[in-house]
């Protein structure tokens, strides 16, 4: 998280499993992309003063200039098909990084997009939070969440909740996002069912391996070797929630 501002704002790291609970709340039992997409922003709402929202979601399969404008109105949120022109991003194509979170203190240093910008100055916003989630290089979700002024940007106990939250929804939204994608391109009709439960026990096991690794690391001070456990974790954790979804998809249509 890039912090500009910090400010008295209440979101606690003790919140987060009600946070999460709420999300998994409006997110089940259609698990998919659109319906984990609008869970998290309306429990985000529930945490941050959100003034203006402008969001961007790319399906699976989607070119980049291919995405949905998601507006929200009333606490519903809409969705409009539309052709962009790709912006380019700071980040090296090669980044691991699949969550990037910047707090804006002022619009001006959102550079990135000059008509969300506008947008956001319109409404009278002066400060704004922007969270970018990936796959690989591949854009899901973009979203600015337009404050009316830098004080109410989070604190640092906010900030540190926002992040975890915002990584415990980004394996939520790659594991449906992979689920949906190999639907896509049909990767899902190769395999029996039994070896497929047998992957995901294998995946279950993995993601278990590497969360233990994690925790030794932390316990023997060896921060470098746990974060990099940790973020495997996280990739194994959204690869088997996306067999999961995948093998509820056999008995229930998503």
């Amino acid at each position: 998280m890039n912090e500009e501002q910090q400010s008295d704002l209440k979101p606690e790291m003790r919140q987060l499993p009600q946070a999460v609970n709420l999300f998994l709340k409006r997110a089940m039992p259609r698990f998919t992309v659109d319906t984990c997409v609008e869970a998290f922003i309306l429990t985000l709402m529930k945490f941050i003063p959100i003034q203006q929202l402008l969001g961007y979601l790319w399906h699976p399969g989607q070119q980049s200039n291919q995405r949905i404008r998601l507006i929200l109105e009333r606490d519903v949120l809409l969705h409009e098909q539309e052709m962009a022109q790709v912006l380019q991003s700071k980040t090296s194509p090669d980044s691991q990084d699949d969550l990037r979170l910047t707090l804006h203190r002022s619009l001006k240093s959102l550079q990135s997009d000059a008509a969300a910008r506008k947008a956001l100055e319109d409404k009278g916003c002066r400060a704004a939070i922007q969270i970018h989630f990936t796959y690989c290089s591949r854009p899901i979700l973009r979203l600015i969440l337009g404050l009316s002024n830098a004080k109410l940007l989070p604190s640092t106990e906010a900030q540190d909740f926002l992040l975890v939250f915002c990584r415990c929804f980004l394996i939520s939204l790659q594991g449906a996002y992979l689920a949906e994608l190999d639907e896509r391109e049909g990767l899902r009709e190769k395999s029996e069912i039994g070896e497929r439960f047998n992957l995901t026990v294998q995946w279950f096991h993995s993601m278990v391996r590497h969360l233990n690794i994690g925790l030794a690391g932390i316990q023997n001070g060896q921060t470098n070797e746990a974060e990099d456990a940790l973020q495997r974790a996280s990739i194994v954790a959204g690869v088997c929630l996306a067999e999961i979804l995948s093998l509820m998809g056999k008995f229930q249509p998503l």
